[in-house]
Order: C-alpha cells, then sequence, then structure tokens
C-alpha cells in the first residue's frame, strides 16, 4: 500500500513538523503550542444529547438544528453514538467507570426526559458525581408537581449538584420554547471546567486533556487521510511524544470515539481499516473550530501536494470520497 511509497512518507514528516511548530522558536512553550493548534478561542464545548428513539421521538432532532443555527460555540453529537463505542472497547469495566469516560470528554449532558429509556439514562447519569454536575435533563412540564422517585431523587442531585441547573420543565409539544433557556445557561465561550495540566489525565509534552487529543486526532486524519491507526498513533508519538503504552492505547480510543461521533469514518482494505474525515459539517458551524479547521485545510493542502503522485492513494481517495 502507500503508507511506504517514499511521497507518503513526505507528506508525513510535513504533517509532523507542522504540528510542532515548524522551525519557530517562539512555540517552543507547551501554552503557545497549543494555542498554534486551537487557534486563540478555546476548543468547542462538547454538548452530548440524550433523547428517546428516533423513531417516535422528534424532539432531539429539532434541538440540534436549532442549536446548529442559533450556537456558535457547541458541538453536538448524540450521546449513545459515544456509550456504545465505550461499551465495546471497555467491556470490562463497569457502568460508573463508563460514566467517568463520558464525563472526561463532554462539557454538558443534555437530556430529553421523553421515554423509558431517558428517564432510566437520567437516573444513572445523576448517580455519578462526575457526571452529575454536567446534566441538564430537560422534562415534561406536566409532571413538575407529582412526587415521582425522578422528582424526589435523580431531578433534586442535578439542582444540587449540577453547574447548568436547575432541571427544565418544558412543553414537549412545542420543544423549542424552552431553548433560550438552555443556551443562555450553556452557549458561552468557555468551559466552566478548568482542566489542570498537572492532571495525571493529560497527554505528551503538550499535557493535551481529553477533548483536546480528541480535536487533535481529527485534525490527523483530515490533514492526511486515508490512513491506519498506526500511522495517527505515530505522529502523535513524533508531534506530541505520546509514548506511553496508556496514551497509545487511549488515542485508539478517541479514533474509535471520533468514528462514533460521526465526523470520521473507515473502510477495510487488504486487511488494513483505513480512517478519513467523513462529515465536518457539524464542526465548521463552529466558531472555535473556524482556526483549527483553517489551519487543518492548509495543512492538508502541503501535505497533498506530496500525496497526488500517489495513484494508489488517489483512487482509494475516489472510492470513499
Amino acid at each position: 500500500m502507500w503508507l511506504k511509497h517514499p511521497k507518503f512518507q513526505s507528506a508525513f514528516e510535513e504533517l509532523v513538523s507542522e504540528l510542532r511548530g515548524g522551525d519557530d522558536t517562539k512555540l517552543a512553550d507547551p501554552k503557545a503550542r497549543r494555542q498554534n493548534l486551537f487557534g486563540k478561542e478555546s476548543p468547542p464545548k462538547i454538548l452530548f444529547i440524550c433523547g428517546g428513539d428516533p423513531r417516535f421521538c422528534e424532539n432531539r432532532l429539532h434541538i440540534e438544528k436549532y442549536i446548529k443555527r442559533h450556537s456558535e460555540n457547541l458541538v453536538t453529537f448524540r450521546a449513545e453514538y459515544a456509550w456504545e463505542t465505550m461499551v465495546e472497547l471497555k467491556s470490562n469495566i463497569n457502568a460508573l467507570a463508563l460514566e467517568e469516560s463520558l464525563a472526561e470528554f463532554s462539557d454538558i449532558v443534555l437530556i430529553l426526559v421523553e421515554s423509558f429509556g431517558t428517564a432510566a439514562e437520567l437516573g444513572a447519569f445523576s448517580a455519578g458525581e462526575p457526571l452529575r454536575e454536567k446534566l441538564l435533563p430537560v422534562l415534561d412540564k406536566r409532571f413538575k408537581s407529582d412526587e415521582s422517585f425522578i422528582n424526589t431523587g435523580p431531578v433534586r442531585w442535578v439542582n444540587r449538584d449540577s453547574r447548568y441547573g436547575p432541571c427544565i420543565f418544558a412543553n414537549f409539544d412545542s420543544i423549542l420554547t424552552c431553548m433560550p433557556d438552555v443556551l443562555d445557561r450553556v452557549d458561552y465561550k468557555r468551559p466552566k471546567f478548568y482542566t489542570s495540566r498537572k492532571d495525571k489525565n493529560t497527554y505528551g509534552d503538550l499535557k493535551l486533556n481529553h477533548k483536546e487529543l480528541l480535536f487533535v486526532v481529527i485534525q490527523i486524519i483530515n490533514c492526511i487521510g486515508p490512513i491506519t491507526e498506526d500511522v495517527i498513533q505515530k505522529v502523535c508519538r513524533r508531534a506530541f511524544k505520546i509514548t506511553r503504552k496508556q496514551e497509545l492505547a487511549h488515542v485508539r480510543f478517541i479514533i474509535s470515539l471520533a468514528v462514533a461521533l460521526e465526523v470520521v469514518d473507515k473502510k477495510r482494505k487488504e486487511e488494513e481499516v483505513y480512517y478519513f474525515c467523513k462529515n465536518l459539517k457539524n464542526l465548521k458551524n463552529n466558531k472555535a473550530m473556524k482556526g483549527l479547521l483553517h489551519r487543518s485545510q492548509r495543512i492538508r493542502s502541503r501535505c497533498l501536494s506530496h500525496l497526488v503522485y500517489i495513484d494508489e492513494y488517489n483512487k482509494f481517495l475516489e472510492e470513499v470520497s
């Protein structure tokens, strides 16, 4: 395959050099390099949305469209896509650990309590402190005064601990009437959660947090994809000194998460799985992503100046485009 082609190696080195800041001595400081990666804006805030079965419940789709039209700081994903990936890759850990994993990647978790399943999610998610403080449940206002288990248990916990509370009781027949209130609470420039760079859960010499590493992986794939998991890990090792076994295993998990979030897709060819960017529309509407995507496209143009000479690469690119 083309991964051993001299022109691909040239593109690889070009990408690593760009991600490390090239010869710019001003980028020796980790903070300056992170700003070079993401621009002056903070990385976008990730809003996971939990809702009922889309075959019967359309409110989540209406909310997603509303946020894309009216928010500049949020990227929305459906929580079950990430959840299914976490269960698949981490099947040997318990539900509490899975909740903590979801909390690590999200800034806000919006739950539309409109089905038995979402009522169960509210109960499960509110039980764990790391995720409870990021919850914003939206419930049916018809049941606001009920002395139910939900109202006396999870709702009270969220109202007490969530940074986005209290819970919202809305008219589910006209769900968008609650959205100004939702955006007032969640759509601001910077997240409410500070991630210490001393945290043991950071990555490489830039001490990237979980969310930053997710967007870095997406950028790598967008710049030089279609590429394999092994190439992505090699870029992370060379560009960011992500070398520990545990760190590289987490890169693998993040690749799968990007697929689950439908930003990245994959295709098998000759016993190898290749990853490529599938849908950047969900990111392009976001103000915080503009700098990163602009830089990503600039780097990709430079990489393509090498890759264009590889017939096999071009043929495969046409297949997945």
